[in-house]
């Protein structure tokens, strides 16, 4: 099955390319290196979700790929702009001893919503018809 007109070769290479994303947008701005590590992994649990979806829900190739794409794009173009604001506040938190669960900018907190919006938007339009 294609999705949005390309195969899966197409969606591994997209995915792969999302992943570099990801890693090169969100990585380099975390402020210690336990927040670089445990951001770097966060793409790999995604994969293995999603890898669990395909064997679970017999989804097609292409389809686990692209919703692989959308999720691990979310959070880069939620951060965009916040990211220096994230990696402030995560230290403050870390200081004080603080949870991290309310670190987030309530700015990025918006954009990030409104890009999983924007996503679900397209795969409910364009890939899951």
């Amino acid at each position: 099955m294609d999705v949005l007109g390309l195969g899966a070769v197409s969606w591994w290479w997209i995915a792969i390319l999302a992943t570099a994303v990801f890693l090169v947008l969100m990585v380099p701005e975390m402020p210690t290196r336990e927040y670089r590590i445990r951001t770097a992994l966060a793409p790999f649990a995604m994969a293995v979700f999603a890898l669990g979806s395909y064997a679970a829900k017999q989804l097609e190739e292409a389809t686990v790929l692209a919703m692989y794409t959308s999720v691990v794009l979310i959070f880069p173009l939620g951060a965009i702009g916040h990211r220096k604001e994230l990696a402030r506040r995560l230290m403050e938190a870390k200081r004080k001893g603080e949870s991290e669960d309310r670190t987030w900018p309530p700015t990025m907190v918006g954009q990030t919503f409104l890009a999983a919006a924007v996503m679900v938007a397209v795969y409910c339009v364009w890939i899951a018809p």
